[in-house]
């Protein structure tokens, strides 16, 4: 077996990356970014996107962490949470607002790909009070 099969057959994920995204059909992401007080790494205002889903008109503010950083998952994990979790309070008013807020998680995937996140991971996680979303891609890269 090549070692392209070994990484497609139970291996971790291929070039993940870590966001904290803040979603809605009424965001401003101004707003997001001073309420947050974070720079975010990527902004789109609601309305038709011509690189989003039909029919997905949401604004977005994203925080990301990609292989641009570091390849590592789990410092791409930290260097979002550690950014993140000063600002849970806001982070807090900005669900309460209705807007969605997630910690999303993408890669791409083989058979039996996995992603691990240790205890403490998941606590840091649980504290913020976002939901985690794993979204891996079984696309070729």
């Amino acid at each position: 077996m090549n070692a392209d099969a070994d990484h497609q057959r139970g291996g971790t994920w291929a070039l993940p990356d870590v966001s904290l995204v803040v979603r809605g059909p009424e965001l401003d992401p101004d707003e997001v970014t001073r309420k947050l007080t974070l720079q975010p790494t990527g902004t789109r205002p609601p309305g038709p996107s011509r690189w989003g889903r039909p029919g997905d008109v949401d604004g977005e503010w994203r925080l990301q962490c990609d292989e641009r950083s570091t390849r590592v998952f789990s410092e791409q994990l930290d260097t979002v949470l550690t950014a993140v979790e000063p600002h849970s309070g806001a982070v807090s008013e900005l669900l309460a607002s209705g807007l969605s807020v997630t910690l999303t998680i993408r890669g791409y995937v083989g058979d039996d790909s996995r992603i691990a996140l240790t205890a403490e991971q998941l606590r840091r996680v649980a504290r913020l009070g976002v939901p985690l979303t794993l979204a891996p891609s079984t696309s070729e890269r």
